[in-house]
Order: structure tokens, then C-alpha cells, then sequence
């Protein structure tokens, strides 16, 4: 019969102790206790939408100072009165002052003037004013184009608006005369433009300034609406 003795060794563990011991634990919430992170807070887009409303605010209110300092300064460039002689400023509409016409041609060239813009070299059926050119001691001369209704030789004289418009009305050039240039001469000029030939019609007042041997010439013209 065999006979079973129990182990006289020191190492044995006390009755219901656990030989497999765990480290340090942590004890797990309830299973009801356990929820989603929360969102992410909105104030930090918030705070950045307000930042772009502010600068597209700042950006429109910038726009705006630029488009009405344009505006001021276009307002203040149509009040500027046109120069015009003897002091009197020319009426705004169709109106233009102290305007330089520099023609420059050879020996026998010949210029046509459009008064209405007013313009050098212009096409010849819609000009108001002929430049033969000449050279030497020869004077150069100034003749009526197609596109004046009539003019004036008035000299020397200082004339305005009203003075031109008498000059053409009392002594008119007749048709193809010759006006010989000289620097100092005064000439007013009829204008035609449209159809009729008398509708948007300008009182034009051209000046001889300069006049050289070599074909070249300086005029000044300066303009007001005769209707």
C-alpha cells in the first residue's frame, strides 16, 4: 500500500492566496460611465470668422475711399474753367481752350485742320481749315475748308465768344479766299459737324503764334459751342 506524504517545502503558498500576483492596476469605470471625447469647442472658428468679416469690412470700406476720391477728382477736373482770351472762360459743352496746333510741313505741303476736336492732319472733307505751307519769304496761307460753315479774318484783334460770332456774321470770307499768315493773326471759325452741316456747330478762334522760313507754324485755337 503506498503511502503519500505532502511536500515539506517552505516555498508553498498559504491556502486561497494567488501565486501569479498582478503589478498596480487601475480600476475601470463602470461600463454606463464611459462616454465620446466632447467635440472640439467652436470658439476658435468662430473667432476666425469674425477676423475675415472684419478685414472683408476693412477692404470694402478702402474700395469705397479710393472710388469716391476718383469721383471728387473727376468732378473737380469738369469745373476747371478753359482758358480763353480777354478773361472769358468758354461754355462747357463742346468747349475747349488755348488748345496748340503745331504744323509741321515741307516747302509746299499742305495741312488740313479738324477745329471740332481739335486736330492736325485731319481728312480733308470733314477739315475746317487749309495750311499751305511755303518757305523762304513767302507767307503761307490759310483758306476756309469744307468743313466750316464760314469764318473771319479779324486782324490783330482780341475777340471772344460774341466778338467771333459778329466777325463772321458782318464780315465773312467769301468762298476760297486766301489769307495770307502771318505770326499775330487772328482768325474765327465756323464749324460744321453732323446733318446738317450746321448741327453741333462751334465758334473757333485761331491764333498765329509762330510762323517759321522752314514750313513749320504754332497756332493756338480756342473754342465755343455756337448753338
Amino acid at each position: 500500500m503506498s503511502v503519500f506524504r505532502g511536500s515539506n517545502s517552505s516555498t508553498a503558498w498559504p491556502e486561497g492566496a494567488d501565486p501569479y500576483p498582478d503589478g498596480p492596476t487601475e480600476r475601470l469605470a463602470p461600463e454606463s460611465d464611459r462616454s465620446p471625447a466632447p467635440p472640439p469647442s467652436p470658439r476658435r472658428g468662430a473667432v476666425l470668422a469674425v477676423l475675415l468679416a472684419m478685414l472683408a469690412l476693412l477692404a470694402a470700406a478702402g474700395s469705397g475711399l479710393l472710388a469716391w476720391r476718383a469721383l471728387e477728382r473727376a468732378d473737380q477736373a469738369f469745373d476747371r474753367p478753359l482758358g480763353a482770351p480777354s478773361g472769358a472762360a468758354p461754355a462747357a459743352g463742346g468747349a475747349y481752350g488755348e488748345e496748340v496746333l503745331r504744323i509741321q510741313a515741307g516747302c509746299t505741303g499742305v495741312t488740313f485742320l479738324d477745329l471740332d476736336e481739335p486736330r492736325v492732319n485731319a481728312a480733308g472733307p470733314i477739315s475746317d481749315l487749309r495750311y499751305d505751307s511755303r518757305c523762304g519769304d513767302e507767307a503761307p496761307q490759310l483758306t476756309l475748308a469744307p468743313g466750316a460753315v464760314g469764318g473771319s479774318d479779324v486782324g490783330d484783334a482780341v475777340v471772344d465768344g460774341p466778338g467771333c460770332a459778329k466777325a463772321v456774321r458782318t464780315s465773312p470770307l467769301g468762298g476760297g479766299l486766301i489769307v495770307p499768315v502771318r505770326t499775330g493773326l487772328v482768325m474765327c471759325v465756323l464749324t460744321g459737324t453732323g446733318t446738317p452741316p450746321t448741327a453741333a456747330t462751334r465758334l473757333v478762334r485761331v491764333q498765329v503764334d509762330q510762323v517759321s522760313k522752314d514750313g513749320t507754324a504754332s497756332l493756338r485755337a480756342t473754342a465755343w459751342p455756337a448753338g
